[in-house]
């Protein structure tokens, strides 16, 4: 098929590694994120890139509404931020999660494509999504016990990079998808004594491969999406990695600490 656009019509959907739902859920895509439409295959699967951090995946076509490409190329206006926050359509509503973008409303309707979707909620304006210390830690603490899930961006489930990508997209800043990707972005910061509320952690395996991520929110605090404790926790934090409260005992080793934002 010819290129096309689209838009994540539903509340949260898996981006899968191959055509198929037994693939491996490499991200998720939130309600109203853009999509480039790359391919398409029988059964209905659509091989997409994700508008706001070029991932690429297959998703199902009834869970997507195609739209024009100056739709696509709108500016956004505003995000989701509460997690009470919902969208009606005809056959009911359904909640939306933290970071689901709402690009083309200034009012409260949505017409895409002839479906109609009522936005009713709060909302926060991109003007208002200036980086601090204090929408970093209220924007962080609403996932606060979302279970973790591999390739998950959402209250229903969330992985490491994903929960540090949707905090940082909420305040309108982009980030990679993965925490790899994600370590080569900002300033490095010399000492951890020196981090600030909002530098992002690394963390590597025994081979040197970063693999893990969160969120300081001072020099000896971290909030992140955890494995080994099940989902999102605060954890105390040291020169040597993060020491896990509900384990005792520690769980990631600290490779560096990054500055995304001066």
């Amino acid at each position: 098929m010819n290129l096309a656009y689209a838009v994540c019509s539903v509340s949260v959907m898996p981006l899968r590694a191959e055509a198929s739902h037994r693939a491996e859920q490499v991200s998720q895509v939130l309600f109203g994120e853009r999509l480039e439409v790359m391919a398409q295959e029988k059964g209905g699967w659509l091989k997409v890139r994700c508008e706001w951090d070029d991932y690429e995946g297959w998703a199902k076509e009834g869970q997507v509404t195609i739209i024009p490409y100056k739709e696509f190329r709108k500016p956004l206006h505003n995000l989701s931020l509460s997690p009470a926050d919902v969208i009606r359509v005809p056959e009911g509503q359904f909640m939306l999660s933290p970071g689901s973008s709402l690009f083309q409303m200034r009012a409260k309707l949505m017409r895409w494509h002839n479906r109609e979707f009522l936005f009713k909620g709060k909302k926060i304006a991109l003007k208002e999504a200036v980086f601090s210390p204090e929408l970093v830690t209220g924007y962080s603490k609403l996932f606060i016990g979302s279970p973790y899930n591999w390739g998950g961006r959402s209250l229903m489930g969330i992985d490491c990079s994903g929960f540090t990508q949707m905090v940082y997209k909420m305040m309108h800043i982009r980030l990679p998808r993965d925490a790899y990707q994600q370590a080569e972005n900002g300033e490095t910061v010399g000492f951890l004594q020196q981090a600030r509320c909002g530098d992002l952690a690394f963390f590597d395996n025994e081979e040197g491969r970063i693999t893990h991520v969160g969120i300081l929110l001072d020099d000896h605090t971290i909030i992140h999406a955890t494995e080994s404790s099940g989902c999102v926790v605060i954890d105390p934090i040291d020169n040597g990695g993060i020491i896990s409260k509900r384990l005792r005992q520690r769980t990631h080793n600290l490779r560096l600490v990054k500055r995304i934002v001066s």
